[in-house]
């Protein structure tokens, strides 16, 4: 697909490599490229240095051919107006970035009357994704599949479990439901692992299963935790508009503390339910005065990831069960890992895999091509949901017959109404939608998967 991009920060930088390692032909346009160099690296871009909002550079970018047209500058009022533009000049499909709290009611309606493809809200996408993470405080990520029938957490194999040593194997016999390990990060690689794989202290697991299946897994695993009720808050941004909202909605307690005199009073207006602390979090005092030793989460996100980092650590020192730090600079993701953060959000990466899951849906064709993309640690493995139709090679096959490739996993098949976690003995048929895990392979179409 030819797609354009207008706007180079952290969003439009990362889903521009993204896209291009999807196969996909990128053009960048921004003023600016200065701090940009690690992207002009990048020789399978195109580049052009020019504002998104002048027709000339975008009919320079080649709008008139462009399948989607995606912008992501600073203002929400740009990205609309370079939306209805790109249009009306030709683009088949286009995206907006809205962040703005006090246009989410209108999002819908702007969307119909503009024409426009998606909104893409970054601040919001984090603040749903934080929240399914406190709603299983022992996990430290959380992602739905298949409208939430599905859930896949990720977690740490520490002293406290029940887990190591055990293989997935022996695992499974000792749990009544079924749940599927999809993928161990161990020492900075994936293994997407078979039944004789043994369990270590300090991998990482990441594991699929009905909502029910999961609860079983966590009991007998001693990861159990506490229902999150009291959440303290760090930095009075859109995220944390968003997320007090939710947070709120699920009747739990919100404080939120911001350093800004002003923001407090304005944000004590559109949250009337939360309490609304004017103080800087850096100051020890204010945190002990506030309760921060008997909250269940702690969730930072102010503007600094280095202030968060920091924040992050001293509240870890206090044994409180959940932290969650918000980091917008990839590069400080191992720094988060030495400092014993365990749960770490990226705002652009969550916008990413929303955006290219659509761009794979609107490349869905007769053929069963990969419909969704959900990609996880820095990349190195990556969830595909494929709909399943007559050219499949392997139709009414059992899976142990099928002849995988290595680093591919079959997790989820959908038929009709009934999800089916698999064994061997399964077969893909046809209008099955299944999911399936792949670590460092290029797959487009469902037989990509096949030796």
């Amino acid at each position: 697909m030819k797609i354009i991009i207008v706007g180079v920060g952290k969003l439009g930088g990362y889903l521009a490599k993204s896209l291009v390692k999807d196969n996909n032909e990128v053009t960048l346009i921004d003023n600016d490229f200065s701090t940009s160099q690690d992207v002009i690296n990048n020789e399978d871009l195109n580049y052009i240095n020019g504002n998104g909002l002048d027709s000339n550079t975008l009919i320079e970018a080649g709008i008139e051919e462009a399948d989607l047209l995606i912008s992501v500058m600073e203002s929400d009022e740009q990205n609309v107006m370079c939306s209805l533009l790109g249009k009306k000049l030709g683009a088949t499909h286009t995206i907006a970035r809205i962040r703005t709290p006090e246009y989410a009611n209108s999002i819908n309606i702007l969307k119909e009357e503009l024409g426009l493809s998606m909104m893409i809200n970054p601040e919001a996408l984090t603040a749903s994704h934080i929240a399914n993470v406190l709603n299983t405080p022992s996990a430290l990520d959380a992602t739905t599949f298949f409208k939430g029938r599905i859930r896949m957490i990720s977690l740490k194999v520490k002293d406290n479990t029940n887990l190591e040593g055990l293989t997935i194997n022996n695992l499974l016999k000792k749990l009544d439901s079924r749940i599927i390990i999809c993928a161990i990060e161990r020492n900075g690689e994936i293994i997407i692992p078979r039944g004789n794989v043994k369990l270590q202290k300090n991998d990482k697991l990441h594991v699929t299963g009905t909502a029910g299946a999961i609860h079983e897994f966590l009991k007998f695993s001693n990861l159990i935790g506490s229902k999150t009720k009291k959440v303290i808050i760090s930095g009075g941004s859109k995220t944390a508009i968003y997320l007090s909202k939710i947070l709120l909605e699920m009747k739990m307690e919100v404080k939120l503390i911001e350093i800004n005199e002003d923001r407090c009073k304005f944000l004590s207006e559109i949250l009337p339910g939360a309490l609304i602390i004017n103080g800087d979090v850096s100051d020890q005092n204010l945190l002990y005065e506030e309760g921060i030793e008997k909250c269940d989460a702690f969730v930072a996100l102010n503007s600094i990831d280095e202030e968060n980092i920091v924040y992050s650590m001293f509240v870890s020192s206090l044994n409180v069960p959940k932290i969650i730090t918000k980091i917008n600079h990839i590069n400080l993701d191992k720094i988060s890992e030495l400092a014993n953060i365990d749960t770490v959000i990226t705002p652009h990466k969550i916008a990413t895999n929303q955006i290219v899951k659509y761009v794979r849906a609107m490349q869905n064709s007769e053929a069963s091509s990969c419909e969704s993309i959900y990609r996880f640690d820095d990349d190195l493995f990556e969830m595909l949901e494929f709909s399943i139709k007559n050219d499949f090679e392997k139709l009414n096959v059992k899976i142990k017959d099928l002849e995988l490739k290595e680093g591919i996993l079959i997790v989820a098949i959908l038929r009709g109404k009934n999800i089916i976690f698999p064994s061997g003995n399964d077969e893909i048929r046809k209008k099955d939608t299944i999911i399936v895990v792949n670590s460092g392979l290029n797959i487009k179409d469902i037989n990509d998967i096949l030796e």
